[in-house]
């Protein structure tokens, strides 16, 4: 049996866990959980994922051989990359060079751990892996280089029907906020997309949301990141 206004709320748990809605929604949505069983049940069931959501993996120093093989790797796919007949659109091709390179670490992603990584010029690179839920064979993770704009690679995604599109968000200071960021996955289940503002201590999420994205996430991340 559920309670009134049942359709109205049962797309905010997610947001309500996440605390993405407003102080007054989310009193709302309170009330309407203590008489709706099938909305409280919801909540129950997704609170423990909503709260593993919150703890990120640490990061630590990668071993130089380990870092030296992966810059190698990334130089090669930078410069494979730079082939005029490469184009993704909106998406910088040096860029995105990153951000596929970023695959060569998931199988640390799969460890649940970061990686630190040095480039030319003293400057600075990090692939952080990300967590996936909700999504088998699903593997993702971020690259951040000061003062650009992160990059989120993903890999093993299902390509989402009915025009719907994954929607990256940022969590700061435990409000959470669109990044402007909307995303496809290919046939093979890669895709990228650039993540600007993203700031350290921050945290990159990914929901599946409606073409256009939403105003809010409509679900629990399926995707999270800690820049």
């Amino acid at each position: 049996m559920t309670g009134p206004d049942h359709e109205r709320y049962r797309d905010d748990v997610g947001a309500y866990l996440l605390g993405a809605l407003a102080e007054i929604e989310a009193r709302a949505y309170e009330r309407h959980t203590a008489v709706c069983p099938e909305c409280r049940d919801e909540l129950d069931r997704l609170r423990p994922a909503a709260s593993a959501l919150a703890r990120s993996p640490e990061q630590f120093e990668a071993p130089a051989s380990l870092r030296s093989s992966l810059m190698t790797a990334v130089k090669a796919e930078a410069r494979q990359r730079a082939s005029p007949r490469t184009s993704f659109g909106w998406l910088p091709r040096a860029r995105l060079a990153w951000a596929t390179a970023a695959a060569l670490v998931l199988i640390v992603a799969a460890l649940g751990v970061g990686i630190g990584l040095s480039t030319r010029g003293g400057s600075s690179e990090r692939v952080v892996a990300a967590s996936v839920r909700g999504l088998p064979g699903g593997s993702a993770s971020l690259v951040v280089h000061k003062g650009q704009a992160a990059v989120l690679s993903v890999s093993g995604l299902p390509v989402l029907q009915g025009g719907r599109v994954y929607e990256v968000w940022i969590e700061h200071g435990g409000t959470v906020r669109p990044a402007g960021a909307l995303f496809e996955v290919g046939s093979d289940g890669r895709g990228a997309a650039a993540v600007p503002g993203a700031e350290a201590g921050d945290r990159v999420l990914v929901t599946r949301e409606r073409a256009g994205g939403a105003s809010r996430p409509s679900e629990l991340p399926v995707i999270a990141a800690r820049v």
